[in-house]
């Protein structure tokens, strides 16, 4: 599920459709952080699979989860709550990595900071969770992701547009702001994003 109409028809919905081998330019801002409209009130583990079409394979490779700024172990027993932030790596170098490593030898070491669900009501419904990945993950999860749409702030927007060189432009095949297409001109000038909040962008590839 991605962001729905209700929710999100006051935000402009920009679209780009690059070279394959621009797709990787735009994880740059999934380690700032994006939003997406999803299920709530269910477990990592089943948000992982169901709303980030995450498999075994790529969940085996997550072994750094932070979920409201606390690290997870068990991903069944940790939920998904209506503006959680999700943060999502695979394994990080030194003792910090080995120390956030879920189920690690190391764990113990930050037992008073790990996630514990609490007993607060947490129930299934529609809500908007902020998502980060970082390293070998963003490959696995980030293309989806993209390709789904994300709510990405203005400023955000802005600064990597800002910093596009020649040759991104060069391999943009189409972009579409609002079902419309729009001119480089447009959005190399920051003017167009005034008095603006979120964007939702989508990516896909030519």
């Amino acid at each position: 599920m991605r962001l729905s109409r209700d929710n999100s028809a006051s935000y402009p919905r920009l679209a780009f459709t690059v070279d394959e081998t621009l797709v990787s330019c735009f994880y740059a801002l999934l380690q700032q952080g994006v939003m997406i409209r999803c299920r709530t009130g269910c477990s990592v583990a089943a948000f992982l699979r169901d709303e980030l079409k995450a498999g075994e394979e790529t969940i085996e490779k997550i072994q750094s989860i932070i979920l409201d700024g606390k690290p997870v172990d068990d991903l069944e027993a940790a939920w998904i709550k209506d503006g959680s932030t999700l943060a999502l790596s695979a394994a990080m170098p030194g003792l910090v990595g080995a120390t956030l490593r879920r189920g690690g030898a190391y764990s113990s070491f930050r037992s008073a900071i790990t996630y514990h669900e609490t007993k607060e009501a947490s129930e299934a419904g529609e809500g908007v969770v902020k998502i980060k990945i970082f390293n070998l993950l963003m490959s696995g999860l980030g293309h989806d992701l993209l390709k789904g749409g994300v709510m990405v702030p203005a400023g955000a927007i802005r600064n990597f547009l800002g910093e596009r060189s020649y040759d991104f432009w060069q391999g943009c095949r189409q972009i579409i702001l609002d079902s419309a297409p729009v001119a480089l001109d447009t959005l190399r000038d920051p003017a167009w994003l005034s008095g603006k909040d979120q964007i939702i962008l989508s990516v896909y590839a030519a």
